[in-house]
């Protein structure tokens, strides 16, 4: 293994070269590394819990799926079929990852998600909130809205784009491989159209289930800002009403 990094490292090849990702590719596959990960999680847990797209963000106690290549987490493309048997999971949770896809694509991966839930299962979907977004081009900002804009434009618009809302909102539609930004109509219309009833939308963090309380990676942004920019919704695979924990 030492060897073969050097040899790399020699012939300037680095993580991210194409012959490295093919590389890995094929010895997941010789060692069926994805179908293994899967087979032992899901011998050992009574509630599965499956996190589509969290990159390096893993969950403890959690199925932990994305399309790239990292150690311990399945590699999965949901934009096809998912390769689970049919009710499966009890919990599904995706944070800013449905918006990578195409609105065709999403809507295909939310059948899914309610192909592979169990009856009575919920999700948990948060992506960019358009109507957040878009209320950023105002005359008459507030603090928050201010606070956000300003950190968005120093951390991601590049020069010589103007640190403005437009090249804000142009950012969110455009960078990161963004392909559909919702709004809570949009998505809920995607959600009850997989199949899915009794939704709600929640607070990051907040979630009238204890196993999807607290689930986000708010420590990429300042804090609040994650939450200002962000849209949760949750739903039920069948029609019971979600109750909220006391708080």
């Amino acid at each position: 293994m030492a060897l073969r990094h050097e040899l790399l490292r020699f012939l300037g090849i680095g993580p991210g070269h194409p012959y490295v990702i093919r590389l890995q590719e094929w010895r997941r596959t010789v060692l069926q590394t994805d179908g293994c990960l899967r087979d032992a999680y899901l011998s050992k847990e009574a509630k599965p819990k499956l996190q589509i797209g969290g990159g390096w963000h893993r969950l403890e106690g959690w199925l932990n799926t994305d399309i790239e290549l990292i150690p311990e987490v399945m590699r999965m493309d949901a934009t096809r079929p998912f390769p689970f048997e049919d009710a499966t999971f009890e919990y599904i949770f995706t944070e800013h990852m449905i918006e990578h896809v195409t609105f065709q694509q999403g809507a295909f991966m939310l059948r899914e998600c309610h192909r592979v839930l169990r009856q009575g299962g919920v999700i948990r979907v948060v992506t960019p909130n358009l109507t957040t977004i878009l209320g950023l081009y105002g005359t008459d900002l507030s603090s928050q809205q201010q606070e956000y804009l300003a950190w968005f434009c120093q951390t991601f618009v590049p020069e010589p784009c103007p640190r403005n809302a437009a090249s804000t909102i142009n950012a969110m539609f455009r960078m990161w491989g963004h392909q559909f930004i919702y709004d809570e109509s949009v998505l809920m219309v995607a959600l009850s159209a997989a199949g899915f009833s009794a939704i709600r939308r929640w607070s990051l963090g907040a979630s009238g289930c204890p196993d999807l309380q607290n689930l986000e990676n708010e420590q990429r942004y300042p804090k609040g800002l994650l939450d200002f920019e962000s849209l949760v919704l949750e739903a039920r695979k069948d029609g019971s009403a979600l109750t909220p924990v006391p708080s």
